[in-house]
C-alpha cells in the first residue's frame, strides 16, 4: 500500500495523521527492506531531529495494531515492514540463523480462537504468528 493509502487508512480509523506517522511511513516506503525501530529513528533524524525513540515505538505499535505495518519478531529484535495490501493478512516463516523472513498467506487463526476469547471476556484486536526454522541456505551450511 503506498503511503497515501496508509494515511487514508489512519484517517478512516479515526486517527490523526501526525508528522511523525507520516515520516515513519515515508522511511519504510523508501527502503527495500525491513527496519528496526532504531533504524527508523536514525533515518528520521534528518526529517524530524527532535523525535524520540519512545515516540517511534508508540507509533509503530499503533500502525501494527491497525494493520498498516507488519511486525516480525526476530531473535535480534523486531523489524517492521509496510503492509503492501491491507486486505492481505499474512504471517512469516523466519530463519533462526540468518533471520530471513518469508511471507505465508495461510492463517492458522480460526473462529474457535475468537469464541474462546469472547468466553473469557476478551475482544480480539489482532494477532501475529511466526514459524521459526532454518531456511534452505542455512540448512545446507549446517550439513
Amino acid at each position: 500500500m503506498p503511503v497515501s493509502g496508509s494515511l487514508e487508512t489512519l484517517k478512516n480509523k479515526g486517527y490523526k495523521v501526525t508528522s511523525q506517522r507520516r515520516a515513519i511511513l515515508r522511511v519504510l516506503d523508501g527502503e527495500n527492506r525491513r527496519l528496526t525501530a532504531r533504524e527508523i529513528h536514525a533515518m528520521m533524524r534528518d526529517i524530524q531531529p527532535r523525535v524520540s525513540l519512545d515516540t517511534i515505538y508508540r507509533n509503530l505499535r499503533l500502525l501494527v495494531g491497525i494493520g498498516i505495518l507488519h511486525q516480525i519478531s526476530l531473535s535480534s529484535g523486531a523489524v517492521f515492514e509496510l503492509n503492501g495490501d491491507i486486505r492481505h493478512h499474512h504471517h512469516h516463516l523466519v530463519c533462526v540463523e540468518c533471520e530471513k523472513a518469508v511471507c505465508v498467506s495461510y492463517c492458522p487463526a480460526t473462529r474457535e480462537y475468537s469464541e474462546r476469547a469472547a468466553e473469557e471476556g476478551f475482544t480480539l484486536l489482532g494477532h501475529s504468528f511466526e514459524l521459526f526454522g532454518r531456511c534452505a541456505d542455512c540448512s545446507k551450511k549446517q550439513n
